[in-house]
């Protein structure tokens, strides 16, 4: 007697949907966990007859379709996705005597850029303002952080001048929108078959988390809906939501 269990595999991948037509599918990279959850509202209804109000009908009146994952690769596209947000490439930009107001020893100031270079500082006396020498100061140019060591003497306020770095900026929970098909290449591990999946349209829920401390490698989550494709009602092999292919093997001619 033969036996058809599964253990299954594989590599997601997400094509954008713009003006109703799915893009070019990208690899969302390792998910160690992904599953579908199909839900449905249903009327019943509850005879008077018998003495036992039995249920003796029932319809279906609304059906979904849902998805949850765990996401590990987070690049640029993947973070957008996981946060809900946008992506902006910022370019570097020279700023001259940006004021940060009054400063006091000890204290850590945020300038307004990553990997910072030609950083200087300098006091606002009239005619001939004090430039502050580095042992005035602590830089973390990479983070574009300054703490002031020793301020004695110098007019207030500091004057900052520096290049920031080129960097990239992904918003949190700004984009709701976004709608993508979602694609399966999988192989059942307990037999050697292959096995697809098509979503025509999800869209991602906003909610997640996001650990900012790790003590191995961070899991994100994710979870969303497949909304339904109505243009495809028309072929009962499609599936108004997707479908689940099974893939045998190849028989060789």
């Amino acid at each position: 007697m033969s036996t058809n269990y599964i253990s299954l595999q594989g590599k997601f991948y997400l094509a954008k949907i713009t003006a109703g037509v799915a893009g070019a599918m990208r690899h969302i990279g390792n998910v160690p966990e992904f599953e579908l959850e199909i839900g449905a509202d249903v009327l019943e209804h509850t005879e008077s007859k018998s003495g036992m109000r039995t249920t003796d009908f029932t319809m279906v009146q609304t059906t979904s379709v849902n998805f949850s994952g765990q996401l590990e690769e987070v690049n640029k596209e993947n973070l957008k996705y996981i946060v809900s947000g946008t992506n902006t490439d910022v370019a570097s930009e020279a700023v001259t005597d940006v004021s940060l107001g009054t400063v006091a020893a000890g204290e850590e100031i945020k300038l307004d850029g990553y990997n910072l270079s030609a950083v200087t500082f300098k006091d606002s006396t009239v005619g001939t303002p004090v430039t502050l020498t580095e042992d005035q100061y602590t830089l973390d140019a990479k983070f574009g952080t300054v703490t002031f060591n020793d301020v004695a003497g110098l007019t207030m306020p500091i004057l900052a001048s520096y290049t920031n770095g080129a960097v990239s900026h992904t918003t949190l929970a700004s984009n709701f929108s976004e709608e993508y098909e979602l694609f399966f290449k999988g192989i059942n591990t307990a037999n050697g078959e292959h096995m697809a999946v098509r979503l025509w349209r999800t869209k991602k829920s906003p909610e997640t988390t996001f650990p900012l401390i790790h003590e191995e490698l961070g899991q994100y989550a994710i979870s969303g809906q497949a909304l339904s494709d109505i243009t495809k009602q028309s072929d009962p092999e499609l599936g108004l939501y997707g479908h689940i292919v099974s893939i045998p093997a190849a028989v060789a001619p």
